[in-house]
Parts: C-alpha cells; sequence; structure tokens
C-alpha cells in the first residue's frame, strides 16, 4: 500500500530508517514531482538502490514509480551518520543506531514536543552488529515497533549452537544443507556464525545476498563484526552461473540463498533439487509470513511455488534468528521512560501491538496506543 493521499508538496523530509521494502518502498513516490529532500546513511540508501530495482524488477502489477524516480531518489539522497542532528524547519532531528540492519537508526526529533521512533531495532547484539544504542529518556513520545511484542527469542548463544550441531549432523552424513535467507544481512550473519564456529566445509552463497555482502565488505565502517565478516567472506563460493550452482548441488556443502520465506529466487530451485534427498535438509533462518511457500513447508513438508508441488523428505526445522527486539527488550526499553510519555505500538500484528499498549498502561502507568490508519494523534 503507497501513501498517494500524501502529497509531495507538503512534505518538509523523508527520513529512511533502514533499506528494507516495507520502509523504503515508497520513498520513490515522492520524486515524481521534485519533493523533499530524503535522509538516510549511505549503507541505507545503497542497499535500498538494490532491492527497490529488484522490486521494479519482479513486480507483477503496477507500481506508481519507475527507475528514474529510483535513481533520482539515489542522486538526491543527503547522507547521514549516526549521532549527527540535522535542522528541519523549527525542528532538529537526531539518527540514533538501531542495531537493526547495518545503516539502520531511530529518529529522534526535537521540536515543540520531543519525539522518538524506533524504526525496526533490537538491543540484542549479532555477529554483524551491537544493538541499538538507547537515545535519551526524557522524550514526549516514543513510536515503536511490536513485531516481537507477543515472544521472546531463544538465547543466541544456545541457538547459535544448536544451528551449527544440526549442519554438522546432515553434513556429516552426505546430506546438503540449503539455508534460505534474507538477502540483507540474514544472510551474511550466517556466513559469520559459519565462520564463528570455524566451519570449514564447502559454503556457497546465492543471488542478491552476494551484491549485500560487497557493499557490506566496501562499507564495513558499518559493521561491527567486520573482521568475522572479513573472514567469512574468504571462505565462502560465490554462485555466479549454473555451472556453479551444479556444483554446490554436487558435494555435501552449504548454501545460503534467498528468498528467505522461498517466495522466488535461487533457494527455490536449491529446495526443489533436495526436496526428495532424506540425508539433505532445509533450515529456515527468517520469519516466515503465514502462507508464503516458506510457512507451508514448515507446517506442511510439502514444497509449493507456482505449478510446483512436492512432498519434502528432506529435513525442515526453522531456526529463529531475529533482528527484531523480542517481548522483555521491548518491554525492558519501555521501562526507561516515566509516566508522562506517550506509548504509539506499531509494525506489529493487532494481538502483539495491544498486548504492548496493555503492557505499557497497566505496568507503567502510561499512556498508549496502537495506531489506527488515517486518524491523526497529538504528543
Amino acid at each position: 500500500m503507497f501513501p498517494s493521499h500524501v502529497a509531495a508538496k507538503d512534505l518538509d523530509a523523508i527520513i529512511i530508517s533502514h533499506a528494507h521494502l516495507d520502509h523504503s518502498g515508497a520513498a520513490p513516490l515522492f520524486m515524481l514531482n521534485d519533493g523533499a529532500r530524503i535522509y538516510a546513511t549511505s549503507m541505507t540508501f545503497r542497499v535500498a538502490d538494490i532491492l527497490l530495482r529488484d522490486f521494479l524488477k519482479l513486480a507483477g502489477y503496477y507500481l506508481p514509480y519507475e527507475t528514474l524516480e529510483v535513481g533520482e531518489m539515489i542522486r538526491k539522497g543527503v547522507n547521514v551518520v549516526y549521532g549527527e542532528t540535522i535542522r528541519v524547519k523549527d525542528a532538529e532531528i537526531s539518527f540514533i543506531d538501531a542495531g537493526h540492519i547495518p545503516g539502520s537508526f531511530q529518529v529522534l526529533i526535537n521540536a515543540d514536543k520531543t519525539l522518538l521512533y524506533t524504526g525496526d531495532f533490537t538491543t540484542a547484539k549479532t555477529r554483524l552488529l551491537r544493538g541499538a544504542e538507547l537515545g535519551p529518556e526524557d522524550v514526549d513520545a516514543v513510536i515503536i515497533e511490536s513485531t516481537y511484542a507477543l515472544e521472546d527469542h531463544p538465547e543466541r548463544k544456545n541457538l547459535e549452537k544448536e544451528f551449527i550441531t544440526r549442519v554438522k549432523e546432515v553434513i556429516s552424513n552426505g546430506g546438503r544443507v540449503l539455508i534460505p535467507a534474507f538477502s540483507v544481512a540474514r544472510s551474511q550473519e550466517i556466513m559469520c556464525v559459519l565462520e564463528a564456529y570455524n566451519f570449514r566445509e564447502p559454503i556457497y552463497l546465492d543471488g542478491m545476498s552476494i551484491k549485500v555482502l560487497d557493499i557490506y565488505l566496501e562499507m564495513s565502517d558499518y559493521i561491527d563484526g567486520r573482521q568475522l565478516l572479513y573472514q567469512a567472506a574468504k571462505h565462502v563460493n560465490r554462485v555466479t552461473s549454473s555451472k556453479k550452482r551444479r556444483q554446490a548441488l554436487s558435494e555435501p556443502s552449504i548454501i545460503i540463498s534467498p528468498a528467505g520465506m522461498l517466495k522466488g529466487g535461487p533457494a527455490v530451485i536449491y529446495a526443489e533439487e533436495i526436496a526428495e534427498d532424506e540425508r539433505s535438509a532445509i533450515f529456515l533462518v527468517s520469519f516466515q509470513l503465514p502462507d508464503t511457500p516458506g510457512a507451508r513447508l514448515l507446517n506442511e513438508k510439502r514444497l509449493i511455488h507456482g505449478q510446483l508441488d512436492i512432498k519434502v523428505k528432506a529435513q525442515v526445522e526453522q531456526f529463529k534468528f531475529s533482528s527484531h527486539a523480542g517481548r522483555t527488550q521491548l518491554h525492558q526499553f519501555l521501562k526507561r521512560y516515566n509516566p508522562d510519555v506517550k506509548v504509539f505500538a506499531v509494525h506489529g500484528e493487532p494481538q502483539a501491538s495491544s498486548d504492548l499498549v496493555e503492557f505499557c498502561r497497566s505496568e507503567l502507568n502510561q499512556e498508549a496506543v496502537a495506531p489506527i490508519r488515517d486518524q491523526e494523534y497529538s504528543v
């Protein structure tokens, strides 16, 4: 859904918290009439550029902008860095590391009132990033994500050990491990997890994950675990041809490839090839939206994509790696603010947002609401 009801001439600035399409996908729309300036980190602009162009290429329906507008967005974009403060009219706007993916930030707006927008964030340390920086506590309002307001993530160290153990078991039995993963951050995170445990069996990387890896290597100042990423990149085989793809499938190996939910990309090709091999495995490491091929694979043990419908004999498991704050993290984050703060819970399923709102009201005595689209709220 695009914000077609918003006119570019009415905007003073556009701020992109990070490159994922649910946060950047509408931005080119406002380039049609030489609209407001767009602010993001240089990393976000680089990654958003390839995601948006891929989005246009694969979209099976009309989009309200084309590659021209994407190019204009990148050309006119204003790079900002963590800790920087800019002024837009009467507002001071600061950018705080969100720990979600490289280049992501929270937005602190200081005008008549002070508002913090978390964007997608996590305070947990990962192999790529050290976790979100905590901003000031004396704010009037917080707009906070609620993606995982209903559940906590597994303890990271135990999750990694379990994942590595299972990968080794499959490889030692002569199988292949397909890891469908988001091309942005998750693929590179899994590379780093394997490297951290000195994994030396063949590892292959396919699809857009390669482009993103190259950006991360080039702009490694955004990567807290850059040395680990450098080492991981040395030990990964890049799949750039059908011959290389056949090679990856011809031996016990780990194959990391988008799409994370098996909605497309090379991962579908690999999955079809290993589906009937009981020695092999498909390990899902990304969130699976209901009714996506990944979710159906997990729940039904069937690979369903377009006309493809195969009963899967390969082992199928999910390892819940995440770059979002879990329930306890969200609660701890909000406990930092006094009862005078207003909390707006967004970016979550209705039950998740409602649960976070109820926690704020009952446990913290804070005014909280899950905003409804097209309604206005005051701070």
